[in-house]
């Protein structure tokens, strides 16, 4: 009997003990722990489009260009993060918990690939592990492609798939990149006379145009000179004039014009200007009098003895009624002689 009794104290004794060293968890105490721990998403790189360019600025039906996109991680420095925790309990048989530690992020962003989705232009390259972009830094990724034959406005979509430096998956980038393609250099007659011939060329492109000249071709009936004219360089809306000289045309002169230019690295040429050239007045009354006189001259200059049978037929009619008068005179008078005998 004394026996359970010591034994049932002594239990009830380190039951109370066990109590006394460990505190227990309770709500409030788990609230106050989260807290101090500053629980957060896990911090990650984060990409962007900072800008595009495109060269040339715009394009024309089958042009080659370059578009440069440049991605920037727009995490200004690498991420340090402080876990401190201390727990006192007040009275003389208390507890400390001290918890001291620091995690770094790098925030380096790794370009796992990039590429534009090939959708009415044709791409040549695309970017796969194209390396890492560093906080506040960025990178340029360039691509060659080629424009429609159509046309237009165009949406190119631009795709990059981000990773943080554990292999994690990062926020990705989808951007959609405008493209305008339009725009022709044409030729326009200024004014044609006998002796010069006047073009405009007109870019109607909205990018400049380099190394533009024009040449004359297909001439016929006349001597052009010269056969081609440099103008150099046309800003986007503007003009040039170009005067060819015109010399020995004739009543059927005819040529065709066409401008020839770069546009980037791209070479074009105008659609082709047909013109009938006319001649000057002195040269037409020249021609109409060697044309006269050319059908003149059998009749006037053939002399009379060079062709016997047209003289002799010519004089057949007159001379042929004499005969035949003087025939019947000489019957007559033969008859009369006769009848007297």
């Amino acid at each position: 009997m004394n026996k359970n009794v010591v034994t049932l104290f002594l239990g009830v004794l380190a039951v109370m003990l066990l109590l006394t060293v460990t505190k227990p968890a309770f709500a409030d105490d788990i609230d106050d722990l989260l807290s101090k721990c500053d629980i957060a998403p896990k911090p990650e790189p984060y990409a962007m489009v900072y800008d595009y360019e495109l060269s040339p600025e715009t394009l024309m039906t089958g042009d080659i260009a370059v578009l440069t996109v440049t991605l920037k991680n727009m995490q200004e420095k690498p991420i340090e993060k402080e876990l401190d925790i201390k727990r006192d309990k007040k009275g003389t048989s208390g507890y400390i918990v001290d918890v001291d530690t620091e995690t770094r992020y790098t925030m380096d962003a790794y370009i796992k690939e990039a590429y534009i989705v090939e959708k009415d232009f044709k791409v040549y390259n695309k970017y796969i592990s194209a390396g890492v972009i560093g906080p506040d830094n960025k990178v340029d990724l360039k691509y060659k492609l080629k424009a429609p034959a159509a046309e237009g406005i165009y949406m190119l979509k631009f795709v990059a798939n981000i990773e943080d430096m554990n292999g994690k998956r990062s926020k990705g980038i989808r951007y959609f990149i405008p493209i305008q393609v339009s725009g022709a250099v044409n030729l326009l007659s200024m004014g044609i006379s006998e002796n010069e011939v006047n073009l405009e060329v007109i870019n109607e492109c909205l990018s400049d145009v380099d190394c533009v000249y024009v040449v004359a071709s297909n001439v016929t009936g006349a001597e052009i000179q010269p056969e081609k004219v440099y103008l150099g360089d046309i800003n986007a809306g503007d003009s040039a004039v170009v005067v060819f000289k015109v010399t020995n045309a004739t009543e059927a002169c005819t040529a065709t014009f066409n401008a020839v230019f770069m546009h980037g690295t791209n070479k074009h040429e105008s659609d082709p200007v047909y013109l009938k050239l006319p001649c000057s007045k002195q040269q037409l009354e020249e021609q109409s009098e060697s044309n006269n006189a050319f059908e003149h001259q059998p009749a006037s200059h053939v002399p009379a003895s060079s062709s016997p049978s047209s003289s002799s037929s010519s004089k057949l009619p007159g001379y042929g009624a004499v005969l035949a008068f003087s025939g019947l005179l000489a019957a007559g008078l033969l008859c009369l002689v006769r009848r007297e005998r």
